[in-house]
């Protein structure tokens, strides 16, 4: 649909609103630019269709194409990943006592004196494009995945976040975006056997090289917080304007339990935080990370559990 010269995102499946029951969530599923097209899209929904449980524990529930020029003028990308770009932006001056003393348990060496980077730093002082950066192989002893964030040693630097370069480089007014939503009541585990059958499917297309990961061809939601902020960005009603916040099926059901829309949004902007164990111990987490393939009863009572975050949102 255009509305003067903006392309607005096409509504092919509407969404159905949001779903209270805790037992049911709703995991988003969108191509990656290189990936995304008629074939991807088509390899993705026939793994679903195929399985067993579609249409009566899976279901799709919404079906859309975002336009590259709308995900850029609204900065969709941006938006989505603001929290990692702040320490791909700010390198050293970013890590937190976590970050710092995790890194030097793996890497052997003192955080002070180490040459720690930011990803964008990281284009100019090795030479890189960012595709070149992101595909740049490592010996798993030389990366570190920490607080929500990666850090990569390549010749002798450590650099953060090496793979938002190329995730907002990708993105341009003619890549197009294909989001799915599915509404599951078999879990994630189940959920994450379908995604690796995704990835086999697009390798016998020929749209992803074997020795991938899937997430070079498509993410999906792996936490219920991730369900909101993916909303956030992808969740749009038939006439292309936003779905509201309350209607995304974990916001619901926070603000059901007494968790304001201010709260979820500032969860959501500092997601690196403090949450405390059952021990009494402090663990430092990205809440997207630490709430990984929780069920909504369990990620609601971590989210009680945080007791300060840090500000990455300025």
């Amino acid at each position: 649909m255009v509305v003067g010269q903006e392309k607005l995102p096409a509504v092919l499946v509407p969404y159905r609103g949001p779903q209270s029951d805790p037992e049911i969530e709703d995991i988003f599923v969108y191509m990656r630019p290189e990936t995304n097209g008629v074939l991807g899209e088509s390899t993705i929904l026939r793994v679903i269709e195929r399985c067993p449980q579609y249409r009566v524990e899976i279901e799709l529930v919404y079906l859309a194409n975002i336009p590259g020029q709308f995900i850029l003028e609204n900065h969709i990308v941006e938006r989505h990943y603001a929290p990692k770009l702040h320490f791909a932006v700010l390198g050293k001056r970013a890590c937190t006592p976590n970050i710092r003393r995790r890194f030097s348990e793996q890497f052997g060496v003192s955080f002070d004196d180490a040459p720690v980077i930011g990803s964008f730093e990281a284009l100019r002082v090795l030479k890189l494009r960012p595709e070149e950066l992101f595909d740049t192989w490592v010996d798993p002893s030389d990366m570190l995945i920490v607080s929500g964030q990666s850090i990569k040693r390549i010749d002798g630097y450590y650099v953060l976040n090496y793979d938002l370069p190329a995730l907002l480089h990708k993105n341009s007014k003619n890549t197009d975006i294909a989001v799915m939503v599915f509404r599951i009541r078999t879990g994630y585990p189940y959920f994450a056997d379908l995604v690796e059958r995704m990835r086999q499917g697009l390798i016998a297309e020929g749209l992803l090289n074997p020795a991938m990961h899937s997430g070079r061809a498509f993410h999906y939601s792996k936490s219920p917080f991730e369900q909101i902020l993916d909303g956030m960005g992808y969740l749009y009603a038939s006439g292309g304007e936003p779905v509201p916040l309350e209607d995304i099926s974990f916001a619901r059901y926070l603000l059901q339990r007494g968790v304001g829309v201010n709260q979820i949004i500032g969860a959501l902007r500092n997601p690196v935080a403090l949450f405390a164990a059952e021990d009494g111990t402090l663990i430092e987490e990205s809440l997207i990370n630490y709430t990984f393939h929780d069920s909504y009863t369990e990620a609601l009572r971590k989210f009680h559990r945080m007791v300060a975050q840090y500000l990455t949102d300025r």
